[in-house]
């Protein structure tokens, strides 16, 4: 068994654990434990997302705020530990000696990040994922995009999910880890529902290779169990479902069409899910939705010219332009079809699948009540 200290990080993607190099590196390994040790890591998120590079994370909250830090460390990169994948590094500035709390794991070898002269120091290496690399390459193929936050810009940031770091805490496995468990239950129509003991971040939860779904109560003392026979899973303080291939992606995808990606909240999702759940079609579904307040509210108004603007910017992104808006509000006023049957088929879509990203909900969970 390894000497060298540990911590557990838990994502919203799932758990890793990384080992450290106190021995190469000791201020940097005891900077990065003293944030553990105060739970600093705890509602930060993965900022910074580049496929076929790295992930980094560890300083902004969910609020999209910078927390506030220790004092900068001294730059230790000259070391001999070169950036492989895996390995654990402090971001900085362009001042060597600006690390803080930030880190990145390198998904691919960066060995020009290594110490290669005083004049480029590189960046400090001071630990490897040992456990839940593959945690590490699902969050690396998260969908992002460039925005501005408080008017700063922001390159490669996981959009339209959070990549949630849940905690960080120092890790010991145990000699004889026990099994983790749930109690199996199902809703009032015959959905399995796996119903565990503790909140949601007292438990890692990650999405294996074939789409099972693993879950470790965290603490050291416990092995994962892979949940084969329910796709939601209930916790003290949150129920989340995963089966984004069926009801739960069906619930999603009409949410996005009829009122846009903000209303994928739970309170929404739980009326969607209850009537899927149910064994209603998309087309009664829909129907139900083009009646309620909320989309009114939301396309300005049920005429079929608002209707159309609303479904397609909820789809696309981006507003019709004048040849799509008559084509399709035509269709509409000639009464060729329905609202209803045409947000159907807008939720059904390719590009709203795409807006959606079906796969990165997969990958945290759909949060309902």
């Amino acid at each position: 068994m390894s000497t060298k200290p540990q911590v557990q990080i838990n994502t919203s993607y799932g758990p890793f654990i990384m080992e450290l190099y106190p021995e190469q590196a000791p201020k940097t390994v005891n900077n990065f434990l003293s944030y553990v040790d105060k739970d600093f890591y705890t509602g930060t998120i993965f900022h910074r997302v580049i496929n076929q590079f790295v992930v980094q994370g560890g300083g902004m909250n969910q609020k999209l705020q910078f927390k506030t830090t220790d004092a900068a460390i001294e730059l230790e990169s000259n070391t001999g530990l070169s950036h492989l994948r895996g390995t654990v590094a402090m971001a900085r500035t362009n001042d060597p000696n600006s690390a803080t709390s930030q880190f990145f794991v390198n998904t691919v070898d960066n060995t020009n990040l290594n110490y290669q002269s005083s004049t480029q120091p590189g960046y400090a290496v001071f630990g490897k994922v040992i456990d839940g690399l593959d945690v590490i390459d699902k969050i690396e193929k998260a969908k992002v995009a460039n925005v501005t936050i408080s008017g700063t810009p922001y390159q490669d940031f996981p959009y339209p999910y959070l990549i949630s770091i849940y905690g960080a805490e120092r890790y010991e496995a145990a000699a004889n880890p026990t099994l983790t468990s749930h109690t199996l239950k199902g809703n009032a129509y015959g959905i399995a529902i796996a119903q565990y003991s503790g909140a949601r971040t007292d438990y890692g939860v990650k999405l294996t290779s074939n789409n099972t779904i693993s879950v470790t109560k965290l603490g050291g003392s416990y092995s994962p169990e892979t949940v084969t026979k329910a796709s939601r899973l209930e916790f003290t303080d949150g129920k989340f479902a995963y089966d984004l291939n069926g009801n739960a992606g069906k619930t999603a995808l009409l949410i996005n069409a009829a009122f846009g990606l903000n209303a994928l909240q739970a309170n929404i999702v739980s009326t969607g899910l209850d009537l899927f759940d149910q064994g209603k079609s998309m087309q009664s579904v829909v129907a139900l939705a083009v009646q309620t307040p909320l989309f009114q509210s939301l396309a300005g108004g049920s005429d079929n010219a608002s209707f159309v603007k609303a479904v397609y910017r909820n789809v696309t992104g981006s507003l019709p332009d004048a040849t799509t808006q008559a084509l399709y509000q035509g269709m509409l006023d000639r009464g060729e079809t329905t609202q209803g049957d045409l947000l159907a088929a807008a939720a059904t879509l390719q590009a709203n699948a795409n807006t959606v990203d079906l796969v990165g909900l997969a990958n945290s969970g759909l949060a309902y009540l």
